[in-house]
C-alpha cells in the first residue's frame, strides 16, 4: 500500500532529478567544502523564493552535496525556477561551468563566449507578484466622511505634522545659525 511520505518522497526525488537538468559539471570537480556551502545557501534560498507565493510554506527542500542535486517545491505544489536566482544550486553550478569552459579555452574571444553566452542568476526573473498602479483623484469637497485621495506631497496636504515639522524646523534655524556664525566669523576679521 503506498502511503502520502512514500509518495511524496517518489516526487521529491522526481523534482530533483529533473530541475538539475540545465548545466552538469562533475562533482568531483568541486571541493566538497565548496558543494556543501552550495547546498546551505540553496537549503536558504528555496524557503526564501516559496514565501514570495501562497500559502508561503515550503514543501520539499533537499540539497545533495554529493551529487549536486536539490529539491525545491513551495506549499502551492509548484516548483520555482531557482536558476532565475543567485545563491542557488542552478546559479552555482551555471558559474563553475563557466570557469570550466573558459579554463578549456585558449582563446580570449572562446573565453569572452563562455562568459557571454551563458549567464548565470538573475537575468530578467519573472516578479511572483506584481504591483499594480492605482489612479488618483483629487476631492476638493469638505464633507465628513471623504477620504483622502491624492498622493503625498500633493496639492491638498501643504502642512506637515509630526517628525516632519521637526526637521522643517531644524532645518530652517540649522541654516540660520550657520549663517549667523560666517557672519560673526567675517565680522572678527
Amino acid at each position: 500500500m503506498l502511503s502520502l511520505r512514500n509518495t511524496f518522497l517518489a516526487v521529491a526525488a522526481c523534482v530533483s532529478t529533473v530541475v538539475n537538468a540545465d548545466y552538469t559539471i562533475d562533482p568531483e570537480s568541486v571541493p566538497i567544502t565548496t558543494r556543501k556551502a552550495w547546498c546551505q545557501q540553496e537549503m536558504t534560498t528555496c524557503p526564501l523564493i516559496c514565501q514570495q507565493v501562497e500559502p508561503r510554506t515550503t514543501l520539499v527542500n533537499t540539497c545533495d552535496p554529493e551529487s549536486l542535486t536539490y529539491g525545491c517545491l513551495c506549499g502551492n505544489n509548484m516548483q520555482p525556477n531557482v536558476s532565475e536566482y543567485s545563491l542557488s544550486l542552478p546559479y552555482f553550478i551555471c558559474t563553475q561551468w563557466v570557469i570550466q569552459c573558459k579554463d578549456a579555452c585558449s582563446t580570449d574571444a572562446c573565453k569572452s563566449d563562455c562568459q557571454q553566452k551563458h549567464p548565470c542568476g538573475a537575468q530578467s526573473p519573472s516578479p511572483p507578484n506584481k504591483t499594480k498602479t492605482a489612479t488618483t483623484s483629487s476631492s476638493s469637497t469638505s464633507a465628513p466622511n471623504t477620504i483622502y485621495t491624492d498622493g503625498p506631497g500633493g496639492s491638498g496636504n501643504s502642512g506637515k505634522k509630526g517628525a516632519g515639522v521637526a526637521l522643517e524646523v531644524g532645518r530652517t534655524y540649522g541654516l540660520a545659525i550657520v549663517l549667523t556664525g560666517l557672519f560673526a566669523g567675517f565680522a572678527l576679521l
